[in-house]
């Protein structure tokens, strides 16, 4: 990789179809270019990748014995989802293809950015030794100290990274899990190490919900709440993203450095990709080469309307309902055949 100027790069393994809105993700990557992305995949299928998004292709047996390989205990990596507690552990997996970063880190696709450069300035990497604590987006100093910190037992909880690594259950080892264990951001804040938080400037969407609405994480109690806007929507435009909404009747416009979209599925018919902007709604990504002010206020009244009759929420229970049936006839299944 020619990494000159390269701040730092995101590793992000996913295997199995890559989603229909990655082409989006890449655009929002390529105005970027101070950042890279590393993509680690079995999906040889064309995308548009830009020269900052380099693509690893290697089955998922290849990836977990990779990872296998540097540690001396059995690792339990059963599915790709667990792969999310190996992620502090990536500066050490692959420091060979690091070792020109000054930072590395991790994120997730379902998410857009602006201008990283805006908010991760240069002053923030100079002092801070991690950026951010969030599973979509965190970087790590790339140094031995740093890298090998997730290696540091947990002394609140009497657990340390083996734990994790070893057991089949998901822990969120790399964010903040619900329950009684430990995770690197705990590591973190035990040791002391310089931190960068600025939760207001990204937005964490619920959700689910029929309508755009932040959630804010707070590091020092490991709570989250939800924010007072209870309706937006986003603008990309040239390389910048904002966040829009309503405050007192007038329309509010505020660069944000990246939105996370958990998991929606959004419509694409009315995205096109040699327009300069495009909005990202509730059920869909459409484009324009601009959008008005009065365009902005139509769209967010567009999905307030939108969500009196809950779609997302009623299609988020019957998946809930559908995965709890399937899950109940198979137990039963296997207690007939035994």
């Amino acid at each position: 990789m020619n990494v000159q100027n390269r701040k730092a790069c995101f590793i992000i393994p996913y295997f199995g179809t890559l989603p229909n809105y990655l082409n989006i993700f890449l655009r929002t990557c390529s105005e970027n270019n101070d950042y890279d992305w590393m993509i680690i995949t079995d999906d040889r299928s064309y995308h548009p990748y830009p020269e900052n998004v380099h693509v690893i292709y290697c089955s998922f047996d290849d990836f977990r014995n990779r990872i296998q390989s540097n540690f001396d205990f059995p690792i339990s990596l059963p599915y790709p989802y667990k792969i999310c507690d190996f992620r502090p552990a990536f500066g050490e997996i692959f420091a060979e293809e690091l070792k020109e970063y000054r930072f590395w880190g991790h994120c997730d696709l379902d998410q857009y950015f602006g201008k990283i450069s805006n908010f991760v300035t240069e002053e923030i990497l100079t002092t801070y030794d991690k950026i951010l604590c969030l599973g979509h987006f965190t970087l790590f100093r790339n140094c031995p100290e740093i890298n090998s910190l997730y290696r540091k037992p947990d002394k609140t909880y009497s657990q340390c990274f083996e734990d994790a690594f070893s057991d089949s259950r998901h822990w969120i080892f790399d964010e903040w899990p619900t329950d009684r264990h430990t995770s690197i951001n705990r590591i973190f804040k035990q040791e002391k190490i310089k931190t960068w938080l600025c939760p207001e400037c990204f937005c964490d969407l619920q959700p689910f919900q029929s309508r755009f609405r932040r959630t804010l994480f707070n590091y020092e109690t490991e709570n989250w709440t939800d924010d007072q806007v209870k309706n937006e929507i986003f603008l990309w435009k040239n390389g910048k993203l904002y966040r829009c909404f309503l405050s007192n009747g007038k329309l509010k416009k505020e660069e944000i450095l990246y939105v996370h979209i958990r998991q929606r599925k959004l419509k694409l018919e009315q995205y096109d990709e040699n327009t300069s902007s495009f909005t990202i709604i509730p059920n869909a990504i459409e484009s324009a080469d601009d959008y008005s002010d009065n365009q902005i206020i139509k769209l967010l009244n567009k999905a307030q309307r939108r969500a009196l009759l809950y779609p997302d929420e009623i299609s988020r229970k019957l998946v809930l309902i559908l995965g709890l049936f399937r899950a109940a006839m198979t137990k039963i299944s296997k207690v007939l055949k035994g």
